[in-house]
């Protein structure tokens, strides 16, 4: 009797969550079991996991709303849309923002490092990435699986401007072809280690258990060069959602209007390809 009470004072308190499906499989990126006349069941652990993930999103969603009173923070066009899909419960808007870091950013970087490493058969090493990187990353749902995706496309624009600069770098002293794939197999052991795997394990922890976004964004700003170079490598995901964001530049208006035309056009591949290479430091 006592457990029955527990159950239904804690239903009272939390039923606007608990009859949100959309919210806890959406935002909190909890899956909810059917049975099998296709309702939801609720068991006890279940629902603790939801309040538990309902308090954290709102202790996040208020760091945000301190965060953006700040029109002058650097990753305030990107946080604004985070705020809005969150405080609106706008699910809309959250997927449209994590598919364009992903169209935008993510695939396009997938596609030129697959093509780099496999091209000085490397091709362990992009594998290695997308296993213990890009997939887990893409795997998380709700409000993680934003910030994760975000972190994800942030890296790999990292990473690609690292492995070109140190193939280049490689290229002006060796030419010797043995000695220079020699030197190149080396160097990316090095660059997947102090690029990827040791300073994501940070960033993986902090994106699972953040409460405190400003905490989040001081931990991956220092990491691949301040929140102003975050904040431009996520430009061009952001630039098309922002309601007020910086002018588009005139790489951004041409790639604009190639994939207004078709998102298959190969023009609509190259420029979006180039948008995610390069950003402003």
């Amino acid at each position: 009797m006592k457990l029955l009470f527990e159950n239904w004072r804690q239903y009272e308190k939390y039923h606007d969550v608990f009859d949100n499906h959309i919210y806890i499989t959406e935002f909190l990126g909890i899956p909810l079991p059917l049975n099998e006349s296709g309702h939801a069941v609720f068991t006890v652990d279940l629902r603790e996991q939801i309040i538990k993930e309902h308090l954290l999103l709102e202790g996040l969603l208020d760091s945000i709303k301190t965060y953006v009173q700040d029109k002058t923070a650097p990753l305030y066009h990107f946080m604004l849309l985070v705020y809005r899909s969150l405080k609106e419960k706008n699910s809309m808007l959250l997927k449209q923002l994590r598919t364009n870091i992903y169209q935008m950013i993510v695939k396009p970087l997938q596609h030129e490092l697959n093509q780099i490493l496999n091209k000085f058969k490397l091709g362990d090493i992009y594998k290695s990435i997308d296993t213990k990187i890009i997939r887990p990353s893409l795997a998380m749902e709700g409000f993680r699986g934003l910030l994760s995706t975000a972190v994800l496309g942030v890296f790999l624009r990292l990473g690609y401007k690292k492995l070109q600069d140190l193939i280049e770098n490689i290229k002006e002293k060796i030419s010797v072809k043995a000695q220079f794939l020699a030197a190149v197999k080396e160097a990316v052991a090095k660059w997947l280690k102090n690029t990827f795997e040791e300073p994501w394990e940070k960033i993986k922890s902090i994106t699972k258990n953040v409460f405190d976004i400003k905490k989040w964004i001081n931990t991956i700003g220092p990491i691949v060069g301040g929140a102003a170079t975050v904040a431009s490598m996520l430009h061009p995901a952001v630039k098309g959602l922002a309601t007020k964001g910086a002018a588009s530049t005139p790489e951004e208006k041409a790639c604009k209007m190639a994939c207004k035309r078709s998102k298959r056009n190969p023009e609509c591949h190259v420029c979006r390809a180039k948008l995610a290479k390069e950003f402003e430091e």
